[in-house]
């Protein structure tokens, strides 16, 4: 996994840019990019305590945004060519969205979203001979 670039988003995030691209065949790639975002979790994102300690209690103190952009046997010489297509794709589609000020706290209702839909998604699994 190697950092292609960091970009500093207008409302204070960091979003990392990773190339987990790898060979396939002797003449053909799998160019994979990975974008993420790491965001510390505040008490303001909710109106209920209790959301912010349900979500922090499963996802912890600190949210990552994650997405990934990739193309599967793509010929070798074309893998540069796929991959800034991949990189120019999303940074025209999602970069206003990830710099909105309140993209932060969007996250975290979205995620909080997720574990009420489907709690047991997030439920611990007990298994039968771990009471022994």
């Amino acid at each position: 996994m190697e950092l292609l670039e960091e970009i500093k988003l207008s409302n204070g995030l960091t979003l990392k840019i990773f190339d987990l691209s790898r060979a396939i065949a002797t003449n053909t790639v799998k160019v994979e990019l990975s974008m993420q975002i790491k965001i510390n979790m505040e008490t303001s994102f909710f109106t209920d305590t209790s959301d912010y300690d349900q979500v922090k209690n499963i996802f912890g103190e600190e949210l990552t945004y994650t997405h990934k952009a990739e193309r599967i046997i793509v010929p070798k010489e074309n893998e540069d060519a796929v991959r800034k297509e991949l990189l120019n794709t999303f940074k025209n589609n999602l970069l206003g969205y990830l710099s909105a000020a309140n993209f932060s706290q969007k996250l975290a209702l979205s995620m909080l979203r997720d574990i009420k839909k489907d709690p047991y998604k997030y439920h611990p699994h007990i298994y039968a001979d771990a009471e022994k």
